[in-house]
């Protein structure tokens, strides 16, 4: 399978955008949440995760989304939509976030549908199926206030990562985009980096809570005064 990868036009403003995007997969009716405490820290399940692709790019998911097999999604038996679970291949020890926003899968044994993009991060594509750990970091739709970007007044910004290689840029700005779907961050290259930086927010209160939620998913962040981009 190719690697999927935005087209991206150099120039000294690099801009690439992470705004909310309604992408899923497939419908199947809805479940209860299961009753396993929620820690974050152990492992949720264990099993055989599988993906899909093609077949399915384009349709309905179960939570009435619209599936892109590019965005970092997953389909789960029973665990409450946008719940947030890391996916980790036992093999290779690699590692990737996705956001649950479908049902499935239907075939014995098998515990999670990835998309193809997530397939891909876990470098489980080719062989299509792989024996996986799952850990929820956020359940459900849950959301913190000031992620919301403002319209107008005095504003901050966050950085989110600086990368000398644009794809690693790329693959966290699909990562960002489930975290915060209603927060828009881009990337621009300055200083000869690939820099994430959020659009402005109200205040600096509405920046740290962003930061806060960051850390929650072992990442950092800063605030920034300035923004990267021109105003238009």
């Amino acid at each position: 399978m190719k690697k999927l990868l935005g087209v991206a036009a150099y120039a000294l403003l690099l801009v690439f955008s992470a705004c909310s995007a309604k992408t899923g997969m497939r419908s199947r009716p809805e479940f209860g949440p299961p009753a396993v405490a929620r820690d974050s820290l152990s492992v949720f399940q264990t099993g055989i995760a599988s993906w899909y692709g093609d077949d399915f790019n384009g349709k309905t998911t179960a939570n009435g989304e619209i599936y892109d097999m590019s965005k970092l999604t997953a389909a789960h038996q029973n665990l409450p939509f946008h719940t947030l679970v890391e996916v980790e291949n036992l093999e290779n020890k690699k590692k990737v976030l996705v956001r649950v926003n479908d049902r499935g899968p239907f075939l014995k044994n098998r515990i999670i549908d990835l998309s193809l993009q997530a397939a891909q991060r876990l470098e489980m594509a080719e062989q299509g199926t792989a024996e996986v750990k799952l850990r929820v970091l956020r359940w459900g739709g849950a959301t913190i206030d000031g992620e919301t970007p403002a319209n107008g007044g005095l504003k901050c910004f966050v950085q989110a990562g600086a990368f000398s290689v644009k794809e690693n840029a790329e693959d966290m700005l699909l990562t960002l985009g489930e975290i915060f779907p209603d927060l828009c961050f881009r990337i621009a290259l300055e200083d000869g980096m690939f820099k994430i930086i959020s659009t402005k927010l109200t205040a600096a209160q509405d920046c740290r809570e962003v930061i806060k939620k960051l850390a929650a998913f072992h990442l950092q962040g800063f605030i920034r005064e300035t923004d990267i981009f021109p105003e238009k």
